[in-house]
């Protein structure tokens, strides 16, 4: 069962508060280790070889081929020869480079362990709390700046006592950041929809729809704004999928506690901005106590006994 207040955050702002900065990649590779000290002459390779070419050879003179069988062991002979002769005499270099090899892997292997623990050094600057506070603060605004505003400012909708009461204290706690009448259209439909209070910060392009949610029609005693009311929930989706954080409160809770929810209020702001400065004031306050969303079925009964009249007087 929802509580209010029921506080809806947009998905692109809520994965802002877990993101962290990239972190660079280890590109050094690791040294490879000296191989086996080289021999002037490797007699097992030369012994493959031989036994390589000599059997084709046998083969065909069996086969009644001598000449071509002698010929072809001939130029095996030779290859074999001038591959022995190749290594006897690239020994020196072969024996210097692997020597030398010997002699600088410990350095390598020092210089990279070195460039390893200047890697972990980056990789723990960037996770720093500064680094990602400046991440997510960069990246908020980037996601902010796609937010879209009101398309207008002239809406006529009629405020109870309550509204007007709580309005006189968001704006003493968020003076310039209150708005009201503002409007946004509604595709395919004549009337749009106009937020009970919008707090707007400009500088972020923050934008917070406020409502204020009854259990019933005053007039007429119809229930409202009870739990899994489609009107509410596409509105709601409306103002999120547009960028808007969604704050509703139950009436009774702006009528008997609402500095406390202007301290809710702050409380969003702060953990959306990681910027505490708004909340500070309400330091003296106490939390807003949850309340439990009403059915269609309770909101009847709350009409039939009138429930709104003990606390809206």
């Amino acid at each position: 069962m929802s509580q209010y207040p029921i506080i809806l955050i947009p998905g692109e702002i809520q994965r802002v508060k877990s993101a962290k900065p990239p972190e660079p990649i280890f590109t050094e590779p690791l040294p490879q280790q000296p191989g086996v000290e080289p021999q002037k002459l490797n007699t097992t390779v030369i012994a493959v070889e031989a036994t390589v070419a000599t059997v084709p050879s046998v083969a065909i003179v069996s086969q009644g081929g001598t000449v071509p069988g002698f010929l072809l062991f001939l130029a095996a002979a030779g290859a074999i020869a001038g591959h022995a002769w190749h290594q006897i005499t690239t020994y020196p270099q072969r024996k210097q480079k692997h020597d030398r090899e010997v002699v600088t892997y410990p350095k390598k292997v020092e210089i990279y362990e070195k460039k390893k623990r200047q890697h972990y050094e980056e990789v723990k600057a960037t996770q720093s709390p500064e680094r990602v506070a400046e991440f997510r603060y960069k990246l908020l605004l980037e996601v902010l700046s796609q937010t879209v505003p009101h398309d207008g400012n002239g809406s006529g909708a009629r405020r109870g006592q309550a509204e007007t009461l709580f309005g006189n204290h968001l704006n003493r706690y968020f003076p310039g950041k209150i708005h009201k009448g503002l409007t946004l259209k509604i595709p395919d439909f004549e009337h749009p929809y106009t937020p009970d209070f919008a707090y707007i910060e400009e500088g972020l392009n923050l934008h917070i729809d406020i409502e204020i949610d009854e259990p019933y029609v005053y007039r007429t005693g119809s229930p409202t704004h009870f739990a899994g009311a489609w009107k509410d929930s596409k509105r709601n989706n409306f103002f999120t999928n547009k960028g808007w954080i969604v704050i509703r409160f139950s009436e009774e809770q702006i009528v008997r506690w609402p500095q406390s929810c202007c301290k809710a209020i702050a409380q969003i702001i702060a953990q959306v901005t990681e910027d505490n400065s708004i909340l500070n004031q309400f330091a003296s306050f106490p939390e807003l106590q949850p309340m439990k969303q009403w059915t269609e079925f309770e909101a009847t009964q709350m009409a039939t006994s009138s429930y709104r009249n003990k606390y809206c007087k």
